[in-house]
């Protein structure tokens, strides 16, 4: 800026007092009278050099004036484009400038402002977004993905940018969905459906942004109702079992006191016959329900701390219970501990729940040989094994045997009195206390149920 003030005032001056020095010496050349005319010449170039620097002083000054506040607001426009601009009092000579630092002052104040909201709102959104169950894709009018959370990118598999930019069709090729996202792109407002995408269920509802005939952008919200449907569908299996269950001994009950009422009461050996077999179905009817408030319990219930239990003590309880239904059968229920085992954190109705429905279960399937129990200490690790010389477990059934109702023999688990849901129950209790549940079995042979616990005392 200087150089383009200073040096063509400069130049301009001096091209003045040559111009005045030439005429100068034509002047006196027109007057021979006059008294040395080279000393003239010499003072007008001294005063000459003398108002130039003079000249050039106050220039400079007055450009300097200007040009600081310039490059202080200069700088400051870079922090702006930075976000380090820190607001700050400036008082310049110069009037205009000071009003223009000022307000230039308050306009840097009022967009730090509005960027740290801008800033809180966009970390608030983030951090809202990152907390729902739900994945969010914003969409604009051509199906193009804007943006995606976490939780969207994770469930449509979205591993990098370039799919978060590409057409959500291209991704999802599902028809019911396809068809959701022409609709909503032209205008039909909120577009709801439910799809099956792999082995996955979603719950997709797409939204547009603002006025529905305005909108630019369009909102999917999806949510993963898997595990949900899963869960109903369970739900109404268990429903459909329990009733059937119920509905055998209770058709069995009401078949024979109607036979009864109809005179065979009078026969007292068929009496005594159809009451036992009506004595048998209702505590079979009794076990069941047990059965079911039991699973109902070990499934609503909380981790909590509780006393050491002696195993052998629950082993010896067990075999006594067990004992009657074994001797009927012919069968020995045995026990062998390498050493005395100390079992923390977990309860002794537990603990002898597991053990009873594993036992009472090799009774029910060993027509000849013996149960035995098994049990011994590695370090941290307690193995508790329930062997038996039974009939044995097909391959196939092995990954289904801890499903509520199921059974391998359907006839012969009702004809000794099986609810189908013992090993249902120790699937939960194992569940709850974070026991590992090994099956080895081979048919004809028999089969070994193996209870793997971690042995670790809470050191709250």
């Amino acid at each position: 800026m200087k150089r383009r003030i200073i040096w063509p005032v400069l130049f301009s001056i001096w091209a003045l007092i040559l111009f005045i020095i030439a005429e100068a010496l034509i002047f006196s050349s027109s007057l021979p009278q006059v008294a040395n005319p080279d000393g003239m010449i010499g003072r007008i170039i001294g005063v000459a050099i003398i108002i130039s620097g003079l000249l050039y002083f106050v220039l400079s000054r007055t450009i300097h004036q200007v040009t600081y506040p310039i490059k202080e607001l200069q700088q400051d426009a870079r922090h702006f484009n930075e976000d380090e601009y820190i607001h700050q009092l400036r008082n310049y000579e110069i009037e205009e400038l000071d009003e223009l630092a000022h307000a230039f002052d308050y306009m840097g104040e009022e967009l730090s402002s509005t960027i740290r909201k801008l800033k809180y709102q966009k970390a608030k959104r983030e951090t809202i977004l990152g907390a729902l169950d739900e994945g969010i894709i914003v969409i604009n009018k051509k199906g193009m993905i804007k943006e995606a959370n976490d939780l969207a990118c994770k469930l449509l598999h979205l591993q990098n940018p370039v799919q978060k930019k590409s057409q959500i069709t291209h991704i999802l090729r599902d028809e019911k969905f396809i068809n959701l996202i022409e609709k909503g792109l032209k205008g039909s407002g909120h577009e709801i459906i439910e799809v099956q995408l792999s082995e996955q269920t979603f719950y997709v509802t797409m939204v547009p942004v603002g006025q529905i005939n305005e909108a630019v952008e369009f909102l999917l919200v999806i949510k993963d109702v898997t595990e949900l449907r899963a869960l109903e569908e369970m739900r109404y299996q268990f429903v459909t079992n329990v009733s059937h269950e119920l509905k055998t001994p209770l058709t069995s009950i009401q078949g024979f006191v109607e036979t009864l009422q109809s005179g065979a009461i009078e026969n007292k050996e068929i009496a005594l016959k159809f009451l036992n077999i009506i004595d048998i179905e209702a505590k079979r009817l009794y076990r069941l329900i047990q059965d079911i408030l039991l699973l109902s319990e070990i499934e609503n219930m909380e981790e909590r701390k509780y006393p050491d239990v002696e195993l052998q003590s629950v082993v010896s309880e067990v075999t006594m219970l067990l004992e009657g239904a074994a001797k009927k059968k012919g069968l020995e229920v045995v026990y062998k501990l390498e050493e005395p085992i100390l079992l923390h954190n977990i309860s002794r109705d537990h603990l002898q729940q597991l053990l009873m429905n594993l036992v009472s279960n090799g009774i029910r399937y060993t027509d000849k040989g013996r149960i035995q129990i098994l049990a011994r200490q590695e370090e941290d690790t307690v193995y508790i094994s329930v062997e038996d010389t039974g009939i044995g477990i097909p391959e196939e059934s092995i990954s289904h045997i801890f499903t509520r109702f199921y059974r391998v023999d359907r006839g012969r688990s009702r004809q000794n009195g099986g609810t189908g849901l013992g090993l249902s129950i120790v699937k939960h209790i194992a569940q709850l206390y974070k026991i590992k549940v090994e099956v080895e079995s081979e048919v004809g042979i028999g089969s070994k149920f193996t209870l793997i616990f971690k042995n670790v005392e809470d050191s709250k």
